[in-house]
């Protein structure tokens, strides 16, 4: 079994490989535990072939690839490696690689509230995400990030330091709980068990011993059903050894850059001898509205967001679409729809139609939902957004690849925290940090 490795990146010379006897692709499988260490002829090969037979092909291009650019044999780049998570020896290696605020992030998602960590200066040591496809959108995107696929109820700190000795007391464990049970848009059961899901962040930050705690969600979990769930997480977080905002912070993403109208709440925690942050200030004059400081930049209007990217007629597109001046697009796959819902979304005004269709107005959004699994409706284009639209429109960089089918990633975009106010809450925690 022999395949063609692109040695140089360019596309313009390539060499052959054969598996069996390939000790770069042995050693690599053998670090992931997926092929003994003493490997024998045909491990590899009896590997691959256990993939479908149409996937073998792209599996051994891109084992070959992986092995030579990252886990290489004298100098391994565990911290850029996406199969870090299952990497013994990755995941001892990169400890030492990590700046000096570090976060563990639960309920990770796709990474979003992560990611606004991240360009805020933290590094983020460990994932925990239950959903796959979340998961390896998370690993994908955050290189060197060990993700663990588990329930958070089910998660102990000794499991993860277990799983990561090197993981003693973060500077921050950070999570976005399942919102389903408080949003406007879910079932809003008072009784809903994912309602309580909050308290195991600070049971696990205060095993960890992490200074501080960061809890985003929705602004509906003020009251649910009579219940009020805001007085339950601060108090959960003063049991567990930190001192909180006495209330949350409610922030607009159309004040942080981002064309929404979507509000988000924050609760933070600290330990002792350590100052509470001060809450985030804007940093975008919202568009179409009355700049009360003038120094602030303008939000960009929804269809500024969406500049640049393709026309799409429903069903056209592609998860990696390449434009004729040679851009390629990620997650550009419009849905298909049929001539009759076609019609009907043809006939939604702006700001218009059921929450599964509604049609999206020109300068600002409501927040994000995907009904059905299904976006909103495009501005100007008859059919649901992409994901790679709604990605643009919630401010994640275009580089950002949603993994999974088509029909699980819109959910995975929709429920995000737009990255823009996670790193506004971050910027401002790692001051308080950095002065102790």
């Amino acid at each position: 079994m022999s395949f063609e490795a692109d040695r140089s990146g360019s596309g313009q010379t390539s060499r052959k490989c054969n598996l069996d006897t390939d000790m770069h692709v042995n050693r690599m499988l053998g670090r992931l535990g997926m092929i003994g260490h003493h490997n024998t002829i045909g491990e590899v090969r009896a590997f691959v072939d256990s993939a479908p037979k149409k996937d073998r092909s792209d599996l051994a291009r891109h084992l070959m690839a992986h092995s030579r650019v990252v886990c290489t044999d004298p100098e391994p780049r565990c911290a850029s490696c996406p199969l870090v998570s299952f990497c013994e020896t990755g995941r001892s290696r990169i400890r030492s690689e990590q700046a000096t605020a570090t976060v563990v992030d639960l309920f990770g998602g796709a990474g979003a509230l992560g990611l606004g960590f991240r360009s805020a200066g933290f590094s983020i040591v460990a994932a925990v995400e239950i959903d796959r496809d979340a998961a390896q959108t998370y690993r994908l995107n955050h290189p060197g990030v060990p993700v663990l696929e588990a329930s958070v109820e089910n998660v102990t700190a000794d499991e993860l330091q277990a799983w990561l000795p090197a993981l003693t007391a973060p500077s921050a464990v950070i999570a976005g709980p399942p919102c389903q049970g408080y949003s406007a848009a879910g079932s809003r059961d008072s009784d809903d068990r994912r309602n309580l899901l909050f308290r195991h962040v600070g049971r696990l930050a205060r095993r960890l011993g992490a200074q501080s705690v960061v809890i985003e969600n929705v602004p509906g979990l003020r009251r649910v059903n009579g219940v009020t769930y805001t007085d339950k997480i601060t108090n959960s977080l003063r049991r567990c050894g930190y001192r909180p905002w006495k209330q949350p912070v409610a922030l607009r993403a159309s004040d942080y850059g981002v064309p929404q109208n979507r509000r988000r709440l924050f609760f933070v925690g600290v330990k002792g001898g350590i100052e509470l942050p001060e809450a985030p200030v804007p940093t975008h004059a919202p568009y179409g509205g009355a700049a009360v400081d003038s120094t602030l930049l303008r939000t960009p209007s929804l269809a500024q967001r969406l500049e640049g990217l393709p026309r799409l007629a429903p069903g056209a597109g592609a998860e990696r679409l390449r434009l004729p001046d040679g851009r390629v697009v990620l997650n550009s796959q419009a849905m298909a729809h049929s001539p009759r819902v076609v019609a009907k979304i043809n006939a939604i005004p702006a700001g218009g139609g059921p929450i599964s269709y509604r049609r999206l107005e020109s300068d600002v959004a409501r927040t994000l939902v995907a009904g059905h699994r299904a976006l909103p409706v495009h501005p100007d284009q008859d059919r649901t957004i992409t994901v790679r639209e709604a990605a643009r429109i919630q401010g994640f960089p275009d580089d950002y690849f949603f993994c999974g089918p088509r029909s699980a990633q819109p959910l995975q975009v929709a429920n995000a925290v737009p990255p823009a106010l996670s790193e506004a809450v971050a910027r401002q925690l790692l001051k308080s940090l950095e002065a102790v």
